[in-house]
């Protein structure tokens, strides 16, 4: 009987163990995050700027205006490219650093580039307010000022 109440009561501490955030700051990641993909998909670039982590805005504004524009407008071969159906992967957290993991569908109207390319969710309060980077630009060790939680 021990066994099992320990088998039980085991995988029910660690679940409640790796929430990290509220059901309040879920709610708020998520519509974080579609006013994310809604904002990139109808090009809607100032909102865009304001959901992407500051350290990636302000490493491509550094690069010049017509930089700055281009990754923002994203497109893949002169076609719009758009984000679709985003599936939570992973959440790491270190103290108030809360990294959450997305796949989303990566395509145009012509042609699609990647059904698993990653949206990345960072909030560094908590999980009170949410930033959003590809990819890309999680992995590029020229972008500074913030931590990897991922490999």
């Amino acid at each position: 009987m021990l066994k099992l109440v320990i088998f039980i009561t085991l995988p029910l501490i660690l679940l409640i163990a790796s929430c990290t955030i509220s059901g309040e700051q879920e709610e708020q990641l998520n519509v974080q995050l579609g006013n994310y993909i809604k904002s990139h998909n109808e090009q809607h670039l100032l909102e865009l700027i304001g959901l992407t982590e500051p350290h990636v805005v302000r490493y491509y504004k550094n690069q010049g205006d017509s930089t700055f524009i281009v990754y923002f407008k994203d497109f893949h071969d002169g076609s719009q490219t758009y984000f679709e159906n985003p599936t939570y992967r992973e959440t790491k957290s270190e103290g108030k650093l809360i990294q959450r993991k997305y796949w989303v569908e990566y395509y145009t109207n012509i042609v699609e580039i990647n059904h698993e390319y990653c949206i990345f969710a960072l909030s560094d309060d908590g999980g009170d307010n949410w930033f959003f980077l590809k990819q890309d630009d999680y992995r590029n060790k020229d972008i500074k000022g913030f931590k990897r939680l991922f490999d």
